[in-house]
């Protein structure tokens, strides 16, 4: 009952560093999860936005024979 308490080894600018660049690590995956994200909306609203012209234009088309 007498054991005394060790304290936390102090914390060095390595520790620091490591920290902040696993942190930068962890943002930059982040980024580039939410910009394929943005890529793959802009590919589907694009192929959307085709396929809605080629029914107008087919509709047009049918409504002129």
């Amino acid at each position: 009952m007498n054991e005394i308490a060790q304290s936390p080894a102090p914390l060095t600018i390595d520790d620091v560093r490591r920290k902040a660049t696993h942190i930068q690590d962890m943002a930059e995956a982040q980024v580039r999860h939410i910009t394929a994200d943005r890529h793959a909306q802009l590919v589907i609203a694009g192929v959307v936005v085709v396929l809605a012209a080629v029914s107008v234009a087919y509709y047009l088309g049918t409504r002129r024979r």
